[in-house]
């Protein structure tokens, strides 16, 4: 049987999360160039390149498979410390997760569950919900939460509820430009370059191209809302983040008939580590809480 590098794949794993061969040798308390030894003696091993060295750096498909095997050793060495209470440090969760997710009910769990948190380190990444699933896949984090509903190999996923987007904006807003159905005038509001949700939802519902429409970028949640409620502009945003703002009026959701809802699957690895399966069953059971309102 052929013995397993885990210092190399420490190392390709390092140089990938930092992207960096000088501050992964930092944190590993090894020269530079022995970062690179190890990657490619690893490399050498299995007679194929497992970094692809351009920036950003990237591992190839089977040093994407060697990572993700890496991080699930190390979650079982964390379980078999935390039995015998040898413990040095917090064990650590790392998760990838919806903006909007968590700047709403994420936060408000986190807040509320101190019991869970508390004896942890969370390391979380924050993008697209339908780019979290690649983070699980490369092995950068043990969790996610995606609109991918199929299990990764080696992983399970769990439904845990639909994130409900209405179209809204301020009364002021609504009465200027939505006397009818005219997208042409108003200006919306998107996330980034890269959200193209408002335009779905304009194609689905009323069968237009919104791509020539003027858009706000405002790459925050909260900016986000803050926009709409300034009468600024009107755009998708969680329901559940803005429940307050339109029972009191200051939002209107200009379609009551037309919710835009996004499934969400809290992904994790099939490791046979109680602590591990623990957490992210108690993941699975609040969060479905939180989106069931």
């Amino acid at each position: 049987m052929l013995m397993i590098d885990y210092r190399g794949i420490e190392a390709l794993q390092m140089v990938q999360e930092l992207q960096n061969f000088e501050l992964a040798a930092k944190k590993l308390f090894i020269s530079q160039s022995a970062v690179s030894q190890r990657i490619k003696a690893l490399e050498d091993h299995y007679g194929e390149p497992l970094l692809i060295r351009t920036l950003p750096y990237r591992p190839t498909k089977l040093g994407i498979q060697l990572i993700a095997h890496y991080k699930k050793v190390c979650l079982l060495e964390e379980e078999f410390d935390l039995e015998r209470g040898e413990v040095s440090q917090k064990p650590s969760i790392s998760i990838a997760i919806n903006r909007d997710s968590l700047e709403t009910w994420f936060l408000d769990l986190i807040a509320e569950q101190k019991d869970i948190f508390q004896d942890i380190t969370l390391d979380i990444i924050a993008d697209d919900q339908e780019r979290t699933l690649t983070y699980l896949k490369n092995g950068t984090v043990s969790s996610c939460l995606s609109t991918q509903k199929k299990e990764i190999l080696g992983g399970k996923a769990a439904f845990v509820g639909n994130m409900h987007y209405v179209l809204a904006a301020s009364p002021v807003f609504v009465k200027k430009y939505f006397s009818s159905d005219d997208f042409q005038d108003a200006p919306a509001i998107k996330f980034d370059h890269n959200d193209n949700l408002h335009e779905r939802y304009l194609e689905k519902y009323f069968g237009m191209d919104g791509s020539s429409l003027k858009f706000h970028v405002v790459p925050s949640v909260r900016g986000f809302k803050q926009f709409a409620l300034l009468g600024y502009g009107y755009g998708l945003i969680p329901k559940l983040d803005i429940l307050e703002e339109l029972k009191t009026g200051q939002l209107i959701q200009i379609y009551s008939d037309k919710t835009w809802d996004i499934p969400l699957y809290w992904h994790t690895w099939s490791v046979q580590s109680p602590f591990y399966q623990n957490f992210h069953q108690d993941m699975v059971r609040l969060a479905r809480k939180k989106l069931s309102y």
